[in-house]
């Protein structure tokens, strides 16, 4: 039996309502350079769109992309969102709060910025409502240990200005207020209803989810050459993102008989 189809039938044990949380790069859609271009594959897309409808399901996307970003990817109904790494959680149809930083935590971010316009320019930056977001993968293809450099120095900076540090692969962010997927991944298995939740990730941003799903049903983990290292809990492993395609088509099978 495959790696695919042993997960299946340990998922299709779980108590419903089963919460099903997903992140989104790395695991929905492949890792690309610009993550402006990222999409999520149009057959996922349709796979999601049916799971959203199962009645014993509760569909969510957990992602450190700010909503404007993730709504580029996906325009799904019925679905729970946490973005910014769960600086915000939001359940079907429900408008996102205002938010405002303290005049500090503006000053903060507002010297990251300046860092980012001097000295790492060429990377793909991500400016969300409360945090930045240093992206070096394309410098690193050609440059990387200046790849390596820019990340020590956003975390030297981010640390000496009281900001919090974000570390994932080929990635550092910035934030003004601390988030984590695991406490979005509580708050919506608490808000839904759920009985159980099954959650798969990809990257060290994703751990604190991993082990809240480990602890209430599955949490499982996409290997990749950038981040080899695993959860230290006894996370369900996977080889790419189209083992989780597979994954999530041939439940949709099996529910939908």
């Amino acid at each position: 039996m495959s790696r695919v189809d042993s997960l299946l039938e340990v998922l299709l044990t779980l108590e419903r309502p089963l919460l099903l949380a997903l992140d989104v790069d790395g695991t929905l859609a492949p890792i690309v350079r610009d993550p402006d271009l990222a999409e999520i594959p149009e057959q996922t897309l349709s796979t999601l769109a049916a799971l959203a409808e199962v009645p014993t399901l509760e569909l969510a996307l957990i992602t450190g992309r700010d909503l404007g970003s993730l709504q580029r990817m996906e325009r799904l109904q019925g679905v729970w969102r946490a973005v910014e790494h769960g600086g915000v959680v939001l359940a079907p149809e429900q408008a996102p709060p205002k938010r405002e930083l303290t005049s500090g935590q503006r000053e903060a971010l507002d010297r990251f910025r300046e860092w980012v316009d001097a000295r790492a320019h060429d990377a793909f930056i991500e400016y969300k409502p409360q945090a930045i977001a240093v992206h070096v993968r394309a410098i690193a293809a050609s440059d990387p240990l200046r790849a390596d450099r820019l990340l020590r120095e956003a975390d030297e900076l981010a640390e000496s200005l009281g900001l919090h540090v974000r570390r994932g692969k080929a990635l550092r962010e910035a934030e003004a207020v601390r988030y984590d997927k695991g406490s979005a991944l509580r708050e919506i298995f608490d808000r839904s209803g759920a009985r159980s939740v099954f959650f798969v990730g990809d990257d060290l941003t994703d751990f604190p989810a991993v082990d809240f799903a480990t602890e209430h049903g599955i949490g499982a983990f996409v290997r990749s050459e950038e981040q080899r290292g695993t959860p230290s809990t006894s996370a369900k492993l996977l080889g790419s993102v189209d083992e989780v395609t597979a994954l999530l088509s041939k439940l949709l099978e099996r529910i939908a008989r």
